[in-house]
């Protein structure tokens, strides 16, 4: 007979094994998987691995002996390169296990900010030297959809009358512009280089010159085509949207009509559009015909007064709590056609309240 000790120890021993063994399983499988990155990212090119990280580096990019940009995966060992921010000799350092970058002697320098600020600058009077010199392309600017942020915009080719870029020249206004494009003696447009700090809405009101907004990084990577992230230039109509809103001004139109055709069935008149909207409807509750209209500053229990003339059927009703709102009415019946009943029922109403505010500006 086996000694209640001796089973105590026995159990004690297997769950040490049990763990022991768990350990280190869980130890093999965090051996593989590091094994796996580590091949996954052996197998990624160098050159891609500079482009996706290179805006971290503390020098991204310097000058080479001609004065020309070169990032540390273009670079030649034993070649003499110069910081963009400081203008100190930065040596270039690569090997097997890391990947190539320029530091500075010693250790100390500059800030990455400042190296990618003065760069892009450089990269800019460089593009617009070689055009006006007809040794380079035509740099375009592409600006953005104003209105609704989509995927148009317009691409714009700079004018034949600019003539020469300047770095960091004074304004009119006491501003100091990054880049500026002259037309002769006068200024044409600012630059401005945004790295971390975007143009504010006091600089944007202060300077008194046509403006854009670049991304120095962007500048680097494509410099004869700027993508604008801001801008003080003329302002113009996406053509995406302006297609849009012809679409939208058509399916107005048409739902109006169907409205205007109800009215005179009814012998209603109907006040201007706009500010008023007007859709065909059917009551909730009598379930008979009726013209609801929409209004700017309307809907959504709103106590906003509505223009006048105010159509009969728009009716100032209160609330069960001492609350009181405009709201449309039906004729017949007089029960009160709320925003859910109108959203519920009738998705004409909805379209108008989005196309009311994407084609007029009016916040329905």
């Amino acid at each position: 007979r086996i000694p209640e000790t001796w089973k105590t120890v026995g159990r004690v021993r297997r769950a040490g094994n049990r763990t022991y063994l768990l350990f280190r399983f869980m130890r093999a499988a965090l051996c593989f998987g590091l094994c796996s990155l580590c091949q996954a990212a052996a197998q990624i090119p160098r050159a891609q691995k500079t482009r996706l990280s290179h805006s971290t580096l503390a020098v991204p990019v310097a000058f080479s002996a001609d004065g020309s940009l070169v990032r540390p995966s273009e670079a030649r060992e034993g070649e003499h390169y110069r910081c963009p921010g400081c203008g100190a000799d930065v040596l270039l350092r690569s090997g097997e296990l890391r990947r190539p970058h320029f530091a500075h002697r010693g250790g100390d320098g500059c800030s990455s900010e400042s190296t990618l600020h003065r760069a892009a600058k450089h990269q800019l009077l460089r593009v617009i030297s070689e055009w006006k010199d007809g040794v380079g392309p035509r740099p375009c600017v592409s600006r953005p959809c104003p209105k609704y942020l989509c995927d148009g915009g317009i691409v714009q080719d700079i004018p034949d009358d600019v003539t020469h870029a300047a770095a960091e020249v004074r304004l009119d206004d006491g501003l100091i512009a990054d880049v500026v494009l002259f037309r002769g003696e006068q200024v044409a447009a600012a630059i401005e280089i945004l790295v971390t700090h975007r143009v504010g809405p006091e600089k944007a009101v202060r300077l008194s010159v046509p403006w854009m907004e670049l991304r120095a990084e962007q500048v680097l990577d494509r410099p004869y085509w700027w993508v604008l992230t801001q801008d003080g230039l003329q302002p113009f109509k996406c053509p995406t949207c302006a297609r849009r809103d012809e679409s939208g001004v058509r399916a107005l139109r048409q739902i109006q009509d169907s409205a205007l055709s109800l009215a005179e069935r009814l012998d209603l008149s109907l006040p201007a559009s706009p500010p008023y909207q007007f859709v065909a409807h059917g009551c909730w509750r009598c379930g008979k015909e009726m013209v609801a209209f929409l209004w700017p500053g309307g809907g959504d229990h709103s106590t906003r007064r509505p223009p006048a003339p105010i159509p009969s059927s728009v009716q100032h009703c209160a609330t069960d709590g001492g609350g009181d709102y405009w709201a449309n009415c039906c004729p017949s019946c007089a029960a009160v056609q709320g925003d859910y009943y109108l959203a519920r029922d009738n998705t004409d109403y909805m379209l108008v309240r989005e196309l009311s505010q994407d084609i007029y500006g009016l916040p329905i």
